[in-house]
């Protein structure tokens, strides 16, 4: 009789331990960037980028991916271009006006992205994210990138950093890197677990309704920021990052590269992403060290650094990138927009140093 407790017990346990094992669960992608043919001619480019933004429904004002031109008088290639490539539910003005005014300050042309289902209002938001879509939106950022300028930087922010690591390790010609606090692992991890059996099912039900996450944001943050995420739009950050934000991805990486982060301490820190990890990336780049910078800024108070919206150290962030790309990079400045930029940062020692009497 116990022996056929036994076997009973043990029957269940194998056949529950099979269903466990068959369960739902996110899958790891090979994820590789292709890079789509796009118009060379300037006016056809910005008609281009024009076109499939105005063709968007429920796009929200201010989100749209756009081209600023070194002179607008004057449309034509410049030595250096930038592309800003924006994070998880963003848009164009996390790094505003920093990657602006970079553009200004080095006389570039710029291409401000808006990664797929980005920026749009609507009840299922970012519902068609996909790990592969943002890859390739890198790759045509890029693109873009090279039809605006001899040589391409590249400046990310959060998930956009991650896609700008990810960009470099498979597109050698990237002039330079800049990082804003990349999105290498969520901070606790948490969507690590996508990828145990019949998670993906829990998570789902435990942090949406209807499939979806309501940010309850108001304001320039509703405005700017996704207000209605999808529970796919998280699967795919963490196929993007549990895939690919790795010792392997990194090493392949060999630009002059930026990392800017936001950290003061153990308590006043990005709570966003991991700074440890961000750290640990940075040891394990390929770049060469005298062509590689960190830097902590502990006054930005936010995990977005570089927007006047969410940092009280933009600027700082601006003066640092600056510094970065004329000293290590070697990218020579606009006359035009230097002395304002020496003026700015005067103001900016004067404020700081009274704060501190």
């Amino acid at each position: 009789m116990l022996r056929k407790i036994f076997l009973g017990v043990f029957a269940t346990a194998m056949v529950l331990a099979v269903v466990y094992m068959l369960g739902p669960k996110t899958k790891k992608e090979d994820l590789t960037v292709h890079f789509p043919e796009v118009p060379t001619r300037l006016s056809e480019l910005e008609k281009y980028v024009h076109d499939r933004e105005d063709s968007v429904i429920g796009l929200k004002e201010g989100n749209e991916a756009y081209i600023q031109w070194a002179d607008s008088l004057n449309k034509r290639k410049t030595p250096y271009s930038i592309i800003y490539i924006h994070g998880f539910g963003a848009g164009p003005m996390e790094g505003d006006p920093v990657h602006r005014f970079l553009g200004e300050h080095f006389g570039a042309n710029v291409f401000v992205t808006r990664l797929p289902d980005h920026g749009i209002r609507r009840t299922n938001g970012m519902e068609y994210v996909s790990a592969q879509k943002l890859a390739d939106a890198a790759g045509e950022a890029y693109q873009i990138g090279k039809s605006l300028g001899d040589s391409v930087i590249v400046v990310g922010t959060s998930m956009g950093g991650a896609l700008t690591l990810l960009l470099a390790s498979q597109q050698p010609e990237i002039a330079a890197v800049i990082l804003y606090s990349p999105a290498i692992r969520d901070n606790g991890e948490r969507l690590s677990y996508l990828f145990s059996p019949w998670a993906k099912v829990l998570m789902k039900s435990a942090m949406t309704e209807n499939g979806v996450v309501d940010m309850n944001r108001t304001g320039e943050k509703a405005q700017y920021w996704s207000e209605i995420q999808h529970f796919n739009a998280y699967e795919s950050l963490g196929i993007l990052m549990y895939s690919a934000m790795n010792a392997e991805t990194f090493a392949k990486i060999k630009q002059p590269l930026f990392l800017g982060y936001y950290f003061k301490n153990d308590q006043e820190q990005d709570r966003v992403v991991s700074v440890p990890k961000m750290l640990e990336m940075y040891s394990q780049l390929g770049t060469p060290e005298n062509l590689k910078r960190e830097q902590a800024f502990p006054n930005s108070g936010d995990h977005v650094i570089a927007s006047s919206i969410t940092s009280n150290d933009w600027q700082g962030v601006l003066f640092a990138s600056i510094d970065f790309l004329e000293n290590v990079v070697r990218v020579r400045p606009n006359p035009k927009y230097q002395e304002q930029v020496e003026e700015m940062a005067k103001a900016k020692s004067l404020v700081e140093s009274l704060d501190q009497e």
